[in-house]
């Protein structure tokens, strides 16, 4: 079996349970969160380094200056992006990296990363991930729609994927046991080319 570290893209629809199925694997694995850089100030309940890196809009200009960032947009007048040291320190670790992202940034990861595992996480259906949504109660109705909408788009990128996970309600460790054994398995595959960095 090879100790190659390896880089995971986990990327789905709004209220798929990403953030919960990452923080199990960072407790069962010591898998390390790439975590974001953003100019947006803080939420009440967000931790810098945690949950972001938060950055003023001169620090971030600087590091784009100095090609520190592996991606980065502007979105809403706010910079976000992630910094190569969060994917190049640890995987010279030998510290495997999951990288949280949406549908486009998957598209970008394709062609910015070698050897990377793209898995899909997916609630049981539409209406199921609907529900959870709803229920989260966080979205105002126009959010709502506008993130429905945005789940036919993510649907359709299924097939460009290496592995789709579903979260079913209720058994997320089954979904954390499926991705901790696609881990193990990729690590001993020697077909795939170390994780690295390609632009």
């Amino acid at each position: 079996m090879s100790d190659r570290p390896l880089v995971i893209v986990l990327h789905g629809p709004a209220g798929v349970g990403k953030d919960s199925v990452i923080e199990r694997l960072r407790e069962r694995l010591g898998i390390h969160r790439a975590t974001s850089s953003t100019t947006r100030p803080p939420r009440a309940n967000e931790v810098d380094g945690v949950d972001y890196h938060f950055l003023s809009e001169a620090e971030f200009r600087r590091k784009i200056e100095n090609d520190e960032f592996a991606e980065w947009a502007v979105v809403y007048d706010q910079y976000k992006g992630l910094e190569r040291s969060e994917i190049e320190r640890p995987l010279a670790e030998g510290r495997d990296v999951i990288i949280r992202t949406d549908v486009q940034g998957a598209r970008t990861w394709r062609q910015k990363l070698e050897g990377a595992i793209f898995i899909f996480l997916m609630a049981e259906d539409r209406e199921t991930l609907r529900a959870r949504l709803a229920a989260r109660g966080s979205e105002s109705p126009e959010s709502l729609a506008t993130r429905i909408a945005t789940l036919e788009e993510e649907l359709a990128d299924l097939e460009n994927n290496d592995y789709v996970v579903i979260n079913r309600s209720g058994r997320l460790e089954e979904a954390v046991d499926e991705i901790a054994a696609i881990i193990e398995r990729e690590k001993a595959n020697p077909s795939r080319p170390p994780a690295r960095l390609i632009a």
